[in-house]
């Protein structure tokens, strides 16, 4: 069944979009009619997305472009490069796994640099250029993770990360609501994608059971619920968050 045409005309900046979840996004918001532009470090990755993208709509264009999140004037340079985009997705995340007793402190700041403070630095530059250009419409989803809520052993650096992302967006829709800019959050479970490649078998195996829909979830999965949160079907949701977790840690 072909996707909604529900983001036809709008402009849609994904970040960490060379792979995984955002990806996926950018895939998914192409085939809805959105421009889209392919933000990521990993330049080669942004453009193997690019090439992935259909244009199937009448002024439907496609760019990359790169950038580190965790540095204001890389991600000053994205935004400052693009047109105000309606909709930004906040998809840029690593892992730097290790138990408390044993995590660096260098491994402790790289993952807060990128998830949380990646995430301030883009949704604060696209929300400012927004206002600045006087539009009066915009969605901007954030990525954060069951894990923010839950915990989960060997990852107190990405569970605090994620954990804040998930704060940092209920805030920003408090801020924000009065400019016409909506802010939501998705909070993906296990899912089948580069970061969770090098989770060893037994460890999956453990948290299956625990997943009511029994078995990992797709990255297209959370697309899904990204265009619809960037979409006017969502139009009075704002300052929430949405697990798509398959019901892991329900109960």
């Amino acid at each position: 069944m072909a996707a909604p045409c529900r983001l036809i005309s709008r402009l849609a900046v994904v970040s960490g979009g060379g792979s995984g979840i955002g990806r996926a996004v950018c895939q998914r918001f192409a085939s809805e009619g959105a421009s889209v532009v392919v933000a990521d470090r990993n330049e080669e990755s942004a453009y193997e997305t690019l090439e992935l993208l259909p244009r199937d709509y009448r002024g439907q264009e496609h760019v990359t472009l790169g950038v580190d999140v965790s540095l204001r004037e890389s991600v000053g340079q994205l935004v400052n490069t693009i047109q105000p985009p309606s909709i930004c997705v906040n998809a840029a995340g690593i892992t730097q796994d290790e138990f408390l007793l044993k995590m660096t402190e260098n491994d402790f700041d790289k993952v807060i640099q990128v998830n949380l403070k990646g995430t301030f630095l883009l949704t604060q530059a696209v929300s400012m250029a927004l206002v600045a250009a006087g539009i009066s419409k915009g969605s901007i989803i954030t990525v954060g993770s069951i894990v923010g809520k839950a915990g989960n052993i060997g990852q107190i650096n990405y569970s605090a990360s994620k954990a804040g992302v998930e704060g940092l967006t209920r805030t920003a829709a408090k801020e924000l609501s009065r400019y016409g800019i909506r802010c939501n959050c998705v909070l993906p479970g296990f899912i089948a994608s580069p970061m969770t490649e090098n989770v060893p078998e037994k460890v999956i195996n453990k948290i299956t059971p625990f997943i009511l829909l029994g078995r990992m979830g797709k990255p297209a999965e959370v697309a899904d619920v990204c265009a619809f949160l960037a979409s006017d079907d969502s139009q009075y949701i704002t300052g929430v968050s949405i697990e798509v977790a398959g019901g892991l840690f329900i109960g």
